[in-house]
């Protein structure tokens, strides 16, 4: 990661349990107030994140979801989708198929700051090294099954632990810098 001129960063909501979504990639668990304050784009610190990223890279899963969602959060930043069989003509996303493909397009765009979300993706880009933080909001509830950010991952990653905060609702947001 050292000779990157661009370095990937993770800022998520999940469940206390790890969870991401549930198993159908239904957030009311998330999005139903549970949250709290966390909820608050400006309150949780997601508005001034989203104001270092200069690119995006999400998994076709995450594409499918904030579309349902009928907004588009990311305004003019370039967003790659990482799948190898999704087609649209969506004019805000490129398509890439391979994380390789990924890491070449955003070192041919001069990327400095990647948001990396969806699960497969995280996973992917943090086994590559290539994630420097994680912002990580738990809300608190527990979902017992669904998505998890992690899993097996192919040596242990250590983190930093740079700041705690916690959100009128019970949520916690921990940030960690990846070493």
């Amino acid at each position: 990661m050292s000779d990157r001129q661009w370095a990937g960063h993770v800022f998520i909501g999940m469940s206390v349990d790890g969870m991401i979504a549930r198993a159908d990639d239904d957030l009311d668990w998330l999005t139903g107030g549970t949250a709290g304050d966390a909820d608050d784009p400006d309150k949780s610190g997601f508005t001034e994140f989203m104001r270092s990223v200069d690119h995006l890279v999400m998994g076709r899963s995450t594409y499918e979801i904030v579309l349902s969602m009928g907004e588009w959060f990311y305004g003019d930043t370039p967003v790659l989708v990482l799948s190898t069989s999704l087609q649209t003509d969506d004019p805000r996303v490129h398509i890439v198929r391979s994380l390789e493909e990924a890491v070449a397009k955003l070192d041919d765009d001069g990327a400095r700051n990647v948001y990396v979300d969806g699960g497969r993706t995280v996973r992917s880009f943090l086994a590559a090294g290539l994630i420097r933080s994680l912002t990580l909001t738990r809300v608190p509830v527990l979902i017992g099954e669904g998505k998890p950010l992690f899993g097996a991952v192919p040596a242990d990653i250590r983190l930093q632990l740079d700041e705690v905060k916690s959100f009128k609702g019970g949520a916690v947001q921990t940030r960690y810098t990846v070493l």
